[in-house]
């Protein structure tokens, strides 16, 4: 009964192509559901770095070019590369930390270079994938999702009370507090669709009241062209170790992440667990997809959990149209005048639905743990991860005896954590089997 049930709720199947009157609005309810997050990243960077209207709205155009790109690989299976399912790639929330951190210190030039290294390393999981099963336990990637969320929300919060230039703004808090509340309305409703756009709609909500409110300058749409063409390396590769460093330990965080998407998918569309063709090929799109973005001066991109959410709820499996949704992305990325218009964002707007985001990222993860038997083994290895690892992302002067290198590794938060978690994994033995 179950089965059948199951098989109710899917409306368009994998190979199914739905008319393209009924397959274009579908589309875009993925493009709804992934639009904040994929920019979020080039406009955070380009905040830090105080970079100009133009290069900010030139950073969301490749954002967006790559997400169509990294897509189109992803649902394709081509030589073992992609999964072959309804994947929507973007670039990823998870390296937000870590990008940050590279780019105040070592500048753009070393996100893209450390990114490229990074997705190569990727590539190289997802071909060894069978061979590394131990290392990526349920518990560690428990781990590393919960760091991820708690690391990132103390972001949005500074984004939500004015960033750091203005913190506790009354406007910049009345802004953000409409936005989430936006947000958890969106999410009341029992229209699916408005769901799944709750995000997006929250910050439409948000840009128009901080626009009323004078936080908007308009002047950057008009100035921007209508058309142009997204080109690559226009910024020049800084390679520096410590940032690799960092950037690999990401990889292994988002090739974990990207191996429960896939799980959530086939589980909650098809009733079945991925095949390891499916998870290999999805891994090493993953990959490929990142080390193009930085060839595209673009950010890390991996596949959005929120996009899976969308195909569970609608019972829309399709992976023609997720085929649609990508080629909208690639459409828009060459019209700069749009991606202005989503660059003169306030930062409040922005934080607000980032307290969402983030958070949600954190449940997630808690979700996975969920899972696990908590034993005072198990218990223990939580424990000591999440301290260490957001103990020091909190506290970063804790370690500033060592070098700036070092000191990057140990308080970018998810690299102690799954450290910490992989080796008392092995170190400690099972309930089981002790003596």
């Amino acid at each position: 009964m179950a089965e059948k049930q199951k098989q109710m709720d899917i409306i368009y199947g994998i190979e199914d192509v739905p008319e393209f009157r009924k397959a274009l609005p579908l589309a875009f309810q993925h493009i709804l559901a992934m639009f904040a997050a994929n920019i979020t990243v080039p406009l955070m960077v380009s905040s830090l770095l105080g970079m100009s209207p133009k290069e900010t709205t030139f950073l969301i155009q490749c954002a967006l070019f790559m997400a169509g790109i990294g897509t189109l690989i992803q649902i394709r299976k081509n030589r073992r590369i992609g999964s072959g399912l309804p994947i929507v790639m973007g670039t990823s929330n998870a390296f937000l930390s870590t990008v940050l951190s590279i780019a105040g210190s070592f500048g753009i030039g070393a996100v893209f270079a450390s990114s490229f290294i990074g997705g190569l390393f990727e590539i190289f999981l997802g071909k060894n994938l069978k061979r590394l099963r131990k290392i990526f336990t349920p518990i560690v990637s428990g781990v590393v999702v919960i760091t991820l969320g708690i690391t990132l929300i103390p972001v949005g919060i500074r984004q939500a009370a004015g960033g750091s230039d203005n913190p506790g703004d009354p406007k910049a808090l009345i802004v953000s507090s409409v936005v989430l509340l936006t947000i958890i309305l969106a999410n009341k409703m029992k229209s699916k669709f408005l769901k799944s756009a709750s995000i997006l709609i929250g910050i439409t909500v948000g840009f128009i009241l901080s626009g009323f409110m004078g936080m908007v300058e308009i002047r950057t749409v008009f100035e921007s062209s209508w058309f142009a063409v997204p080109k690559p390396l226009q910024y020049k590769w800084d390679f520096q170790p410590a940032a690799i460093i960092g950037m690999l330990f990401m990889y292994i965080a988002t090739t974990i992440e990207t191996l429960g998407d896939i799980s959530a998918l086939t589980v909650g569309s098809e009733n079945r667990e991925p095949t390891e063709e499916e998870q290999a090929g999805g891994v090493i799109a993953d990959g490929l997809a990142s080390s193009l973005a930085a060839v595209m001066n673009g950010f890390p991109n991996t596949s959005y959990t929120q996009n899976i959410g969308v195909v569970n709820l609608t019972g829309v499996f399709s992976r023609h149209v997720v085929k649609i949704g990508a080629i909208i992305l690639l459409i828009l990325a060459f019209f700069p005048k749009f991606a202005s218009l989503l660059s003169i964002m306030p930062t409040p707007v922005l934080g607000g639905a980032s307290i969402a985001m983030f958070s949600m990222v954190a449940v997630s993860g808690l979700s996975l743990l969920s899972k696990i038997p908590m034993n005072s083994r198990n218990s223990l290895i939580v424990a000591l991860s999440l301290g260490i690892g957001i103990g020091l992302s909190l506290v970063p002067e804790a370690v500033s005896v060592f070098h700036q290198d070092i000191q990057l590794i140990l308080t970018s938060g998810v690299v102690p954590s799954a450290l910490m978690a992989i080796a008392l994994e092995f170190w400690l033995p099972e309930e089981g089997a002790r003596s």
